[in-house]
């Protein structure tokens, strides 16, 4: 079996990225420009290591699916892609919210932070399971 890159990738930009939901949460409730600008620059780490952690996964995932896997892991392999790209295009349009237009209000900011969040928790929970169709 070969070495398998996209699990030590993907830990980066989830720590990132929810990270900058604490950051979120904190300037919700104190209001500091700082938490939300902290948050933005979190977020735009996070899409960078999204970028590796998603071409790191289309990367091992390909081999493994030519040397035969099976069916049952290309399947769960392609949900969570889904879901992997909708957190990143979730987290994307967060970051392109925050850059444009920093007033955003408070309920944009959560929504985002809300949605990205349980994409990602679910996304993780899916890449682990991926394991039992190996």
């Amino acid at each position: 079996m070969r070495f398998l890159f996209h699990p030590l990738a993907v830990h980066f930009p989830v720590a990132l990225l929810l990270t900058s939901a604490l950051l979120d949460l904190l300037y919700l409730r104190r209001g500091d420009p700082f938490h939300f600008r902290a948050a933005r620059g979190l977020i735009g780490l996070g899409l960078l290591g999204a970028a590796v952690s998603i071409a790191t996964g289309f990367a091992d995932a390909l081999p493994l699916a030519v040397e035969g896997v099976g069916q049952a892991f290309v399947d769960r392999h392609r949900v969570h892609q889904v879901f992997a790209y909708l957190a990143t295009l979730t987290y994307a349009a967060s970051f392109l919210i925050r850059w444009r237009r920093p007033s955003a209000s408070g309920a944009v900011v959560a929504a985002l932070m809300l949605a990205g969040a349980a994409l990602i928790a679910v996304t993780g929970w899916l890449g682990g399971e991926l394991r039992l169709a190996m």
